[in-house]
């Protein structure tokens, strides 16, 4: 069997469709190769969208009295909201460049059970509209680029079809398993299952990759590796640089000092010149030299060869301290640029290492986030009620205090709620006042404790949305237990029995609304 020890890949992309269709071509893309990339859907996104939600979206307007409720441009809605995306991508690969590269055999046989992956994609996921997909044939290994969007159909929240991840997979049966298992974990699973079931059809022996590595396939893998290393050798050689220029540094201190010592010698001798300069020999008519003894005339010629060598000693000199005092200044242009390639460096280093710790805070948070969705899930379950957000907050006067109730799974923003009510600016109340108002503690505020509200100065507001569903669930004024009990009792019995009569709000699903 060929193809031995071959891996499936199963990541998620960035999602540049202008890259995916050659609107513009990177550096690792062969154009001459381009023409074999084959593109199995091709439509444009805002269209699509006009497809997919426009009916709902003229349904939920309808259902809005304000203007300011209703959405314009679900499009724009979602391209500006910061809890959904406009569509996702996933890219899929079999082997790579040592094995199935572009151009080989089995190259080719990866490419044909990729393009059978592609063409029965769309029909497992019904709820992941694909939009555009392409499989590229132009780069080092096969692949599949897969853009979607996650459509949740029949929901009663919002628009009854509307873009979420979460609720499209949960729709297609796929679910958290545990906090490292979300439910995106769950269905990339079983997409590279099926890729593998396809791979293997075609004459490949699949070997797995392990989980550990998250969202990374083996190239990629070794590249972000390969990219730390690099990014280490720079700094090292940066750093060994700037200790060779150090070190030249000291060796031109040490030259300039050798130069200020020759030039001493050189004025010790001038001065012995001069001490020779107060001998005054004389000639006599035979030519011969009186008044000079044999020893002056050694030491004036022993004076005369030190002057001279000096002297040309001294031209050489300045010539050799020119030079130096040049290299000098250039070494010193030189040390700041090197500073700054190390600090670059280093920066590089630190902003991979952070890259990589903030992809492992995203996901531990969407993990988080998902196993605090499940639990919240689970309890509604077993309580057979939804759990209620109870948030108790203040004007900016801290004059008037508010005890809001509203579905615990929508977001709050402050100041749509103060719009509504006519409000200055809302903040949450301090503990003290909790326990002034309603005689609880943080953690524990509930509508139950608008018993304790002798002197009514609380103001009930309730999010209508907490009256679609039959029973509520509630803290007794404190939280380590729980109360379930029909949402009718609560607006009919409960709340009048406490002397409180609540205001009704609307608050949106979504901030963006």
């Amino acid at each position: 069997m060929r193809g031995i020890g071959t891996t499936i890949s199963g990541m998620m992309g960035r999602g540049s469709i202008r890259h995916n269709n050659r609107e513009f071509t990177a550096a690792n893309v062969d154009r001459n190769r381009s023409g074999q990339n084959i593109v199995f859907v091709n439509e444009d996104l805002k269209q699509v969208y006009h497809e997919l939600f426009d009916e709902a979206l003229e349904s939920y307007n309808a259902g809005k009295k304000k203007t300011r409720d209703k959405i314009p441009d679900y499009y724009e809605h979602i391209r500006q909201s910061k809890q959904e995306k406009l569509f996702h991508e996933a890219i899929f690969q079999i082997g790579n460049l040592s094995d199935c590269g572009c151009g080989s055999e089995g190259g080719q046989r990866a490419a044909e059970a990729l393009t059978e992956f592609a063409k029965t994609f769309q029909e497992r996921n019904p709820h992941l509209r694909v939009f555009n997909m392409v499989l590229h044939m132009d780069e080092a290994t096969p692949h599949l680029h897969v853009d979607y969007i996650p459509v949740a159909t029949e929901q009663t929240r919002g628009l009854s079809v509307r873009v979420s991840m979460k609720q499209a997979l949960k729709q297609q049966g796929f679910t958290g398993i545990g906090r490292k298992q979300t439910e995106w974990k769950t269905w990339m699973d079983r997409e590279k299952d099926a890729l593998t079931e396809i791979a293997q059809r075609h004459e490949f022996e699949i070997i797995s990759l392990g989980s550990n590595r998250r969202h990374m396939d083996l190239p990629e893998y070794r590249a972000a590796i390969q990219g730390a290393e690099a990014v280490q050798e720079q700094t090292a050689a940066a750093t060994q640089e700037l200790t060779d220029l150090q070190e030249q540094k000291t060796e031109v201190k040490r030259e300039i000092k050798s130069l200020s010592g020759a030039s001493a010698a050189l004025k010790a001798a001038e001065r012995v010149r001069v001490d020779f300069d107060t001998i005054r020999p004389e000639k006599t008519l035979t030519g011969a030299v009186k008044g000079v003894t044999v020893e002056q005339i050694r030491d004036l010629k022993a004076a005369a060869m030190i002057g001279a060598a000096a002297k040309q000693e001294n031209v050489e000199l300045k010539k050799e301290n020119a030079a130096l005092r040049k290299d000098k200044a250039e070494l010193q242009k030189k040390v700041p640029s090197i500073m700054d390639r190390m600090e670059a460096a280093a920066k590089q280093n630190q902003l991979e290492r952070l890259q990589y710790e903030n992809m492992e805070l995203k996901e531990a948070l969407e993990e988080e986030r998902s196993f605090s969705d499940r639990l919240l899930e689970g309890i509604d379950r077993v309580l057979d009620a939804v759990i209620c957000k109870n948030l108790l907050l203040t004007n900016r006067q801290m004059t008037d205090i508010y005890l809001l109730l509203m579905p615990g799974d929508k977001p709050f923003k402050t100041k749509i709620l103060s719009k509504q009510i006519g409000t200055a600016r809302l903040s949450f109340a301090s503990p003290e006042q909790m326990l002034d108002c309603l005689d609880i503690t943080p953690g524990s505020v509930s509508v139950l404790g608008l018993m304790n509200d002798k002197a009514g100065k609380v103001r009930l507001l309730i999010d209508r949305d907490l009256l679609k569903d039959e029973r509520f669930g509630c803290h007794p004024c404190i939280n380590t237990s729980t109360l379930s009990f029909s949402t009718r009792d609560l607006i009919e019995k409960i709340i009048p029995a406490m002397g409180h009569e609540p205001t009704y709000v609307e608050l949106p699903w979504s901030v963006e609304e």
